[in-house]
């Protein structure tokens, strides 16, 4: 008998902006629309990294796209290109969620590289970002004031080859010149980076080192990284090695961000994992590791890998049908199990406050919330491939639990339970979870 405790009258902080996605509601060059589906899930935000890739890559987010021609004069209006990324950004907006805004380049993965390559003038790099950034936030260039918050420096640089074909110090010095401006610029935004492939390695090791050891401070407001899985545990030591990393060279106090995630069982067989990471065990794996970012981590924002319906990393949803009508197409979305992952986190995220929760046996992660007049709790069987008989105690639960489950055969189907109400207020019931299932409990 494995178990869950659960009090909801004992708050523990916010329930974090963890269930965020890269990329934004309508894709494939504004003919896919899931602003319905992100808006239930209540997404809250959408990383920008290889946006409308390769669809519209020329178009969209990458410096190389807004600012088309290096040489030209930073500070003419003239010279920058912000059409469809605005419109992109704001079908964002239409759901709710917010932009988190990758300053850089999509990955490169043909032969010949075009934009990977170190900026030939890193200070003209970072004032050509700080327009971009005053055209999303102080209107400038016919723009916005859309307080786009979160501002990260790069993707991967420390990866294959596809994002960055400098060397690291190159890096180094690229984002210390880009993020010192930055920040001096706009004090009260997030500057940070850098999407690294990993929480540590020697890469990532000599880029702290470096900012660290500068007489001059060198801004980190958030250290972002990334990891692909299939075990909750090697993603949790991950997170353990990012968070000791900040605080050997001092950045202590910068945000955790884990801004790509996803199911992943080896690299050397892909197309396995892209069936899995569709189906009732992804919905599980999504399940577990939002509870296990909740519940034993400090992390302040995930956004998984990825949003876009049609990329085969996206397991929230596929396209159910394509009607063209008036030179328009519509595409309608089929809900996947992965999806009813994030729509129940965002319930907890609307509840607002997390409450004290425990789980004593492997395989089961859970995480709550109360607020509002409502409780809920979101519980995940994952990762042992045996069924579990889960005794769950619920302490100040106020009422008869409602439970819908997700697993091989049902998809967020209500089932029935037996609970008994003690005298003390605890309710307690015992359910029967199979391997590779998870239960959203209100």
């Amino acid at each position: 008998m494995k178990t869950v405790k659960v009090d909801f009258s004992k708050l523990t902080g916010p329930v974090r902006p963890l269930h965020g996605v890269n990329q934004g509601p309508m894709t494939k060059v504004f003919t896919y629309d899931a602003r319905a589906e992100f808006a239930e899930a209540a997404i809250p935000y959408c990383r920008l990294h290889d946006t409308e890739y390769p669809y519209g890559s020329g178009e969209f987010v990458d410096i190389p796209c807004i600012f088309r021609n290096f040489d030209a004069d930073e500070n003419d209006p003239a010279n920058y290109n912000f059409g469809l990324t605005d419109e992109y950004i704001a079908r964002i907006r239409d759901t709710g969620a917010e932009a988190f805004f990758r300053l850089g380049v999509s990955i490169e993965h043909a032969p010949v590289k075009r934009y990977i390559y170190p900026p030939k003038d890193f200070s003209k790099w970072a004032r050509i970002c700080e327009h971009i950034i005053r055209h999303y936030n102080e209107g400038w260039a016919d723009g916005y004031e859309w307080n786009i918050r979160y501002w990260e420096i790069w993707n991967e640089s420390d990866g294959h080859g596809n994002m960055w074909l400098g060397t690291p110090l190159e890096f180094y010095e690229f984002y210390t010149v880009a993020a010192r401006h930055l920040k001096a610029c706009f004090p009260h935004l997030m500057i940070g980076g850098c999407g690294w492939t990993t929480a540590k390695n020697d890469f990532i090791e000599g880029f702290m080192r470096y900012i660290s050891s500068q007489s001059e401070p060198v801004p980190l407001d958030f250290f972002s990284w990334h990891r692909y899985y299939a075990d909750i545990n090697k993603m949790l030591a991950s997170y353990k090695e990012s968070a000791e990393l900040m605080r050997a060279y001092g950045y202590e106090n910068a945000e955790n961000i884990f801004d790509e995630w996803n199911y992943m069982e080896n690299w050397n067989n892909q197309p396995h994992s892209y069936v899995v990471l569709k189906n009732y065990r992804g919905g599980a794996f999504c399940a577990a590791t939002l509870a296990a970012l909740q519940s034993l981590t400090d992390v302040a924002v995930a956004t998984y890998f990825e949003g876009d319906v049609v990329k085969e990393w996206c397991g929230l949803f596929d396209v159910a049908e394509m009607s063209i009508g008036n030179h328009n197409r519509k595409a309608t979305m089929k809900k996947l199990p992965p999806f009813y992952a994030f729509k129940h986190f965002g319930d907890l995220y609307r509840l607002g406050n997390a409450v004290l929760s425990s789980t004593d046996g492997d395989g089961i992660f859970a995480c709550a919330a109360a607020g509002k007049g409502s409780v809920g709790l979101l519980c995940a069987n994952y990762g042992t491939d045996e069924a579990a008989d889960v005794r769950f105690e619920l302490n100040s639960a106020g009422g008869v639990p409602s439970v819908l489950m997700t697993s091989k055969d049902l998809t967020d189907a209500q089932i029935s339970i037996d609970a008994s109400f003690e005298p003390s207020g605890k309710t307690v019931f015992t359910l029967r979870m199979p391997a590779d299932s998870f239960v959203f409990i209100s």
